[in-house]
């Protein structure tokens, strides 16, 4: 068996020859209970991953949860209670923050295109808010000056060299994230010397989807370089250093693991060799933190032959969980697909996909699984991140599947689900 899918398996408790089980409760079950398609999200995975993360990265790094990567009212509740800040990108997701119990000021607000509207909704919570250009940082001035408040600014740099090992970067060379290296000391000084704006710190987010432990520090340790530098040039101080993240989640079959204890180790004694009173240290992580704790369930509504291969549809498909099919990939590789009543098993070879019409909304092409019948219930591992809501699921009309926590043995649903109705919502003729 693919290494990633024992690991997925072994995550959630599974042990070798047994049905799929979350939480405590059986995949048909959950299905028998709450419908299929469904999102199912363990809390007590989501808790113990916050907990390896914050042992490995040590006591002086806080710990941000990005939202984005599951907007889920329940799972950032959840992560709040287990001690997580948060890292916003919308107005929307300042919703889901606050409702979930994280203070408005404790917040950070990244993202290259914040309008004026959510600059101004951003600057009356009072958070901070990670600039990507001085265009942003000048934006920012205009609001605090409006509001008679004075705002907080970090500024997110755009570092020169690429962060190794990350299979969707987000800096290096030319990039709508962040602020060149090169122009980061004008920009510094326009928010020093403005009346209406804090100087916070520096922040940086080289990529996502990284499986280069080492790669990751010397990224790290690159920022932390520049800062001192750009301290003593400036005559500013850096109290916040938002080192990023990005950590690698095993989503695909051969995906490889992440080391996280040579991660954590690095960080520390960077930490350690940079520290000094007042200094505040984040690490921020969305998938690595959720990816493994979501389930999503689906079941078998048709199957066929055709052309000498064997073909199973689902009731759920590419506009429930995009990422699972490959959206957004270079390369198309088979997610951690298994059957729900005996996971281990291997059989003969099949393409499953889901009830779209486009050649796109496939999930894996010849993978060996049991045989599989109408009513069938197929399960896709590490589905905590970038599920329903990265998705396009207004894609032929479909209902939105329900989405369930399970904590302590116990099922509830924290997102109905929704109804063919919904596709008239907010239309006229």
């Amino acid at each position: 068996m693919d290494q990633a899918l024992q690991d997925a398996l072994r995550e959630l408790g599974n042990e070798t020859g047994s049905p799929l089980r979350i939480g405590g409760i059986a995949a048909r079950d959950l299905v028998a209970a709450h419908g299929s398609p469904l999102y199912v999200f363990d809390a007590d995975v989501l808790r113990r991953r916050v907990r390896e993360v914050r042992a490995a990265l040590g006591p002086r790094v806080e710990l941000l949860w990005s939202v984005k990567a599951n907007p889920s009212l329940a799972v950032t509740r959840c992560l709040r209670d287990e001690g997580t800040g948060a890292e916003i990108a919308s107005l929307g997701e300042l919703h889901v923050a606050t409702a979930a119990g994280h203070p408005a000021a404790e917040l950070r607000f990244a993202g290259p295109g914040k309008t004026d509207a959510e600059i101004d909704a951003g600057v009356a919570a009072g958070l901070t808010f990670h600039a990507e250009s001085a265009d942003e940082v000048g934006a920012i001035a205009a609001a605090a000056d409006r509001s008679g408040r004075a705002a907080r600014v970090a500024v997110r740099i755009n570092l020169p060299g690429e962060l190794g090992g990350s299979r969707l970067r987000m800096g290096g060379k030319s990039s709508r994230f962040g602020v060149d290296e090169d122009r980061v000391p004008a920009v510094v000084r326009t928010i020093a010397g403005h009346p209406s704006l804090r100087l916070a710190g520096l922040h940086v987010y080289g990529g996502t989807q990284g499986f280069d432990a080492a790669a990751f520090v010397r990224h790290a340790s690159t920022v932390v370089a520049r800062s001192a530098a750009w301290e003593h040039q400036l005559g500013v101080a850096f109290d916040e250093l938002d080192l990023g993240g990005g950590f690698g989640v095993a989503a695909y079959a051969g995906d490889p693991r992440f080391d996280l204890a040579a991660a954590g180790h690095g960080v520390q004694e960077l930490v350690h060799a940079n520290d000094r009173p007042g200094r505040r240290w984040f690490v921020e992580l969305g998938r690595y933190l959720c990816a493994p704790a979501g389930v999503y369930l689906a079941t078998v509504v048709r199957t066929k032959d055709s052309g000498g291969e064997r073909h199973v549809v689902l009731d759920g498909g590419l506009h429930q969980h995009a990422a699972a099919a490959g959206f957004g990939a270079i390369l198309r590789r088979p997610p951690l697909l298994v059957h729900t009543d005996d996971p281990c098993a291997i059989g003969t070879t099949v393409t499953v996909g889901g009830p779209l019409c486009t050649s796109a909304d496939q999930f894996a092409e010849q993978a060996a699984l049991p045989p599989l019948a109408n009513g069938d219930v197929v399960a896709i591992l590490a589905a905590g991140a970038y599920g329903l809501t990265f998705s396009p699921h207004s894609f032929l009309s479909h209902a939105t599947p329900a989405e369930v926590m399970v904590d302590a043995g116990r099922a509830r649903v924290v997102r109905a689900r929704g109804t063919p109705s919904d596709s008239l919502r907010g239309q006229a003729p």
